[in-house]
This record gives structure tokens, sequence and C-alpha cells, in this order.
């Protein structure tokens, strides 16, 4: 079989990478193998017992014999599977290692596991090769690429399926911060003569990619358990994470090497518009570009018809300069939407409006924000007395945001946002209050996690939430004050339940509901054991400030 030539680039990266971790830091490597064969150090709990037990016997065999001499054995075959030559892919699919290796007795079936249990342990294996690399978020010094190197894509499968990174990074101090946040919003006080003026409800969830299981047969009563909560709001809000384009395919597409592009069917579009009643759509994501220009102006069609609001993604120059501003029982709302990477599609030469582009990761460069002010000057030249912006930022399956996304934040409210309602991350990440000098709090809420997608070995997936608050234009001595008050947060579970007939009963649920009765929504044993979990450590620790809102009567 030939191989893309994206494939090769991509196992020479890691083999490169591989090299330079042994010559540099291969007692720190045995040691850590070590630790973790031994039992001395617990490994991701997503493991089963079976895959726990033969991980922990291959990396006692790696860290006896010596990760340099296994390397040494492996490294010629993977070198021959790259050029088609001298058997080197069946070597390393029947793990025949060469002349005088022998596999332990209780390895010898690693050969007979099919080819994902055997892609999982490769990818444990390298996990612990590159520990600090694969288990703590680490700094951008750079560019963000997760889309351009197979390493960084590594790392976001090791996170995927087994260990959505529940510790923030080294130093920063977030873990301390954000269990510190109270999300306090309290009404502004009414003294003789003050009066409101207008009220606005908003609500917003994450992320819909609306591919994979999750198609109009399997979705009819996706919104239900929700609906209360999230739909009967005056502004009720998402992030579009695909194209919705019927001229091309449907669904989840992956090129080997290549990042997948994503499309969702109009029927399903239709779900978000009808049943759960969104009427604005922030379209600027990572997968905007999926399917090029062509899938930007088709999408944009939809939404044009659809009679939705919708902003981050447009048809010209024109068109991306006249942001959206809304009006709702008398309060003018700046709705604004960036998105901090294009997965490496590139934009057409000379249309840079197709995607509204602000690169929140990067660190060098650092990100240039001028977008953001001429959105927000543009808003307020419209009348705008209150501006959200949805920002597509971060990393994914890492529960706590990177400080640079925290900076990021700073430099947005201190150019005139209110709210910021942030996403990608596919995990929730918690929320806080930026103070400022003489205005109304701001809030930033980093990522709801999933809403409508498809994450089924993600533990950590499964838990998402949804916000609502008020926009309250008030009277008083002083003049008019428009403020965000009585927030609220709705933790939801994402159920995927396969039925007998081979049909998935998907829906989204209140979280409180599944730990009422986890018997009462086709739950696997493995997901209703996960659910203490998902409460104590992700909701009411990570979440604490979402969890922990004060209510003010």
């Amino acid at each position: 079989m030939k191989l893309d030539s994206g494939v090769i680039a991509g196992i020479k990266e890691v083999t490169v990478r591989l090299q330079a971790r042994l010559d540099g830091g291969e007692d720190e490597v045995i040691a850590t193998l070590r630790a973790v064969a031994t039992g001395e150090r617990s490994m991701a709990e997503a493991l089963g017992d079976e895959e726990q037990r033969r991980a922990r016997a291959l990396f006692g065999l790696v860290a006896t014999v010596g990760p340099g001499k296994i390397w040494a054995r492996v490294q010629p075959l993977v070198a021959a599977a790259v050029t088609g030559a001298g058997g080197g892919a069946e070597a390393l699919h029947t793990g025949a290692l060469g002349a005088g290796f022998h596999w332990p007795a209780d390895l010898e079936g690693i050969a007979k596991l099919d080819e994902h249990a055997k892609m999982r342990l490769a990818v444990l294996l390298l996990s612990y090769v590159f520990d600090n690399d694969f288990h703590y978020p680490q700094p951008e010094t750079g560019v963000y690429d997760v889309a351009g190197s197979v390493f960084e894509k590594l790392k976001w499968v090791y996170r995927y399926w087994f260990d959505q990174l529940e510790v923030a990074q080294k130093d920063s101090g977030l873990e301390g911060f954000f269990a510190s946040q109270v999300l306090d919003f309290p009404p502004v006080p009414l003294g003789p003569g003050d009066e409101v003026l207008g009220r606005v409800s908003l609500s917003c969830a994450g992320d819909l990619l609306a591919v994979d299981v999750l198609t109009p047969e399997n979705t009819a009563h996706l919104f239900d358990g929700i609906a209360d909560f999230y739909s009967t709001a005056d502004i009720v809000s998402a992030n579009l994470e695909s194209t919705v384009d019927e001229t091309k395919p449907i669904g989840r597409h992956q090129a080997p090497g290549e990042a997948a592009r994503m499309n969702t069917s109009q029927a399903m579009f239709r779900r978000f518009r009808d049943d759960a009643k969104i009427n604005f759509f922030s379209t600027a994501t990572n997968h905007a570009l999926d399917w090029g220009e062509d899938g930007v102006l088709a999408t944009l069609d939809v939404l044009k018809a659809s009679g939705a609001d919708y902003a981050g993604t447009a048809a010209s120059h024109a068109e991306q300069d006249d942001v959206v501003v809304v009006e709702r029982n008398g309060i003018r709302i700046g709705l604004l939407s960036f998105t901090f990477d294009l997965n490496d599609h590139p934009v057409p030469d000379g249309k840079p409006y197709l995607v509204n582009e602000v690169r929140f990761n990067d660190a060098d460069p650092a990100p240039d924000y001028a977008l953001v002010e001429k959105h927000v000057a543009a808003a307020k030249a419209k009348g705008a007395e209150f501006i959200v912006a949805y920002c597509h930022w971060g990393w994914e399956f890492e529960m706590y945001p990177h400080p640079n996304i925290t900076r990021a934040a700073r430099e947005i409210v201190d150019r005139g946002v209110d709210v910021i309602l942030g996403n990608h991350p596919h995990v929730s990440q918690p929320a806080q209050v930026v103070p400022r000098a003489g205005k109304p709090d701001a809030l930033v809420t980093y990522a709801f996690g999933d809403f409508v997608s498809y994450h089924p070995e993600s533990r950590n997936s499964a838990l998402a939430y949804a916000v609502r608050f008020d926009i309250v234009k008030t009277r008083t001595g002083d003049g008019t004050l428009t403020a965000l008050t009585n927030l609220q947060s709705l933790p939801m579970y994402i159920v995927n339940a396969k039925r007998d007939d081979g049909t998935v009963d998907c829906r989204i649920v209140p979280f409180a509901d599944v730990l009422a009765d986890p018997d009462g929504y086709g739950l696997t044993e493995r997901q209703k054991a996960e659910l203490p979990h998902l409460r104590d450590a992700v909701w009411d620790k990570i979440l604490a400030p979402l969890s922990h809102i004060p209510m003010h009567p």
C-alpha cells in the first residue's frame, strides 16, 4: 500500500521527535514507564482492566529492555513500511521485531489485537514517553497548528480516547483562580424615580456539529429536555460549526493526514432552527472553510432563507463590515463572532471577509485585534448598547483555558465587549467575571462543551452546559445603564443511546435528571460508572463558578 505524502511526512516528524527524546532523556522515560508498570503511578480511568494490565506489562518490558534498544528494532521497520520495502508493515503488524526478540507470555496476544486496540496501546506508550507533552497543557510559543502536525494530532487522540486534561497549564495559577470566581451579577438597584426601560433574555450553548449518528432519524427528541431553559429566551444562540451545503457530502469526511471536514444536512439545520428555536448562529469556527468558498456561500444562503441572524462568515467585504445589531424590547445588542483558526484551509486570495479570523491561540506573532476593534466600533456606530462576542478558541479536550486565552479575553473586553461566549474544546471550561472601572462587570465563559456533537470515547464530553442571562436597560438618576443580570446555568448530559433496531436515541437532557435516574436513558454500565466523576470532579470542582452562581430575588 502506497502511503500518502502527508502520512509519510507525519511519520517522519514523529520518528525524529522520538529519537530526540530518547537521545536526551531515556533515563527519565525509563523511570516513568517503570512507575506506571509497577502501579506506583495510576493510569487514566478510561482504560478497562485488561487494557490497563496489557499496557503495564508492555511498559515494564520496554523499561527493562530499554526504550532505545526497542526503538532500534522498530525504527528500521517503520522506515521500511514508509517506503513499502522489506515487509516492514507486516512485521509491525505481527510484532515480529527481529532475531533474538521474544514477547513474554503475558504479551504474546498483542499481535492478535485488532488495529484499533493496537493503536490505543501505541498512543498510550507514546503518552508516557512524552509524558509532559501529553499529560499537561503546553504553552504556545509560536503559531497554533494542530491540523498541520501529526505529533499534535496524536496528543489530540490521546486526550480524546483516554484523558481529557483536568489540570491547568503548570505554574499558571488558573485552577485556584477559577475556584475563587463568583459569578455574581445582581440587578441594578432602583431608587426613587428609576425605572427599567427594557429586558432581553439570551441563552447560549456550544457547538452544532451534526455529523455521525446525529441524523434526523435519531434526533426526534433532541432538545425536548432543555427547551424550557434554552429555547424560550429572546435570543437563542449557538455556534454552527459546519457548513450546510447539500451539494457536498453530508457528515464527517477525513483524508489521510488531514483534519476532518464537516457538513450538516439542511434537515438537521431545521432541527436547530425549528426544534431548538435558535435565532442567532455564530458561524466563525475552525470548520468554516472545510468546503471552501462554495461551502461558506451555500451555508449563508441557508441562513438567510431561515430568517435567523448570524455573524462570523460573509459573502463580501460590505457584508462583513455590516455587523449584526439586533433590537429586542427596546435594547440594541451587537452580536459578533470570531475564530482562532481554519484547520489549515487557505483563505482564497483577496477574500479574508469569508471568515472572521483572529488568531487568539497564537503567541508569536501575537494576535491582532484590529478586526475586533473594527467590529466593536461598527456595532456602537449602529447604536449597540451591549455587545456579545462569540469566540471560537482554545485547545481541545482540555478542561482549563490556557493563560494566553485568558489574556485574549481581557484584550477583547478592554475593546468594548460586555460578554464573551467561548467554545471549541469539546469539553466544558469554567467562566470568570472581568471587573471594569466605571462600568458593569463583564462575563467570560471559556467553553460550553459539546452541544449537538458526537465524541463517544471522551468521558468528559458527555457533560456540557448552557447559560441564560438577562440584559437589562435601566434609567437612573445617573443616566441610562445597560447591564447583565440574572445569570443562570444548566448542566446538560449528552445522550447517544443505541437502540435494539440499530438506531440511536440522541438527546440533550438536564444532568440532574440523569443523576436521578441513570437507568432511564440507555446509558452503558461504563457511562453510569462515570457519572460520579462528572458530578464531583467536573461540575462541582472544575466548573465550580457555574455550579455555584449566586441567586438574587
